[in-house]
């Protein structure tokens, strides 16, 4: 057999024995920057898609511009969106299986605030992210800031420019170490809590049941709730 011949064997081979031919593929993913769920769902993506042989990239974005980015192919995808966003994202689909899960948490600097769903938010003025679909959704109709980013936010309620700030918990308590706030207190219960679900662009809808099939097995094994629990923890102690 020619160099030239035994060259070709070896590739085919190497097509062959990789998961579902993704040989060397690389994907590229936006997501909302800052997010600490964007990181956790990260972490479940690069184990993914690595049993398909496939390197996953992210590129941080506020969080309407990283959907936008998705939406228009300028990506491959988006790491991670509450369910239906694929409604007004319409070059966007959703992988069935959750990938995270977010707990939407009230912020205030009163502890005494009963909360009881997002009826009970609607007397108070309120701070919310653009592009951040649950808020955005849950306080439709109600007195409401938006910015850009949780720093903005978070600083606007220190300021008592808002009374309420919405965010999921977990970005939620890492912004007010980072920014170090301590006068800020999260309110118990959640308002609602989602799964989060990773979308690729159309272009890849042959891509969505292979990889669900991998998220399946990850999931049924605990693996997706291991890689939470983990970087919860992390964020608690404070590393």
């Amino acid at each position: 057999m020619t160099m030239h011949k035994l060259r070709s064997f070896y590739l085919s081979v190497l097509l062959l024995i990789t998961p579902f031919g993704y040989a060397q593929q690389t994907l590229v993913f936006s997501g909302i920057e800052g997010s600490v769920n964007t990181d956790i769902s990260l972490q479940v993506l690069e184990e993914a898609y690595q049993k398909l042989g496939i390197t996953v990239e992210y590129r941080p974005l506020p969080g309407e511009r990283a959907l936008r980015t998705a939406d228009t192919g300028r990506v491959d995808g988006e790491v991670f969106r509450i369910a239906n966003v694929e409604k007004r994202y319409t070059n966007l689909i959703p992988v069935p299986t959750a990938i995270n899960v977010l707990q939407g948490i009230a912020f205030s600097k009163v502890e005494q605030i009963p909360i009881s769903g997002w009826e009970s938010l609607k007397r108070y003025h309120l701070g919310i992210q653009i592009g951040i679909k649950f808020a955005e959704r849950g306080t439709e109709g109600m007195q409401r800031t938006l910015v850009e980013t949780n720093e903005q936010l978070f600083k606007m309620l220190d300021a008592e420019r808002v009374e309420v700030v919405i965010a999921a918990h977990a970005n939620g308590l890492k912004t007010l170490s980072d920014i170090e706030i301590d006068s800020v207190h999260a309110l118990k219960p959640a308002i609602q809590e989602y799964q989060l679900y990773h979308y690729l662009h159309k272009r890849h809808a042959s891509l969505v049941p292979k990889l669900d099939q991998v998220l399946q097995q990850m999931q049924q094994s605990g693996r997706i709730s291991a890689i939470r629990k983990q970087a919860l923890l992390k964020l608690e102690n404070g590393h």
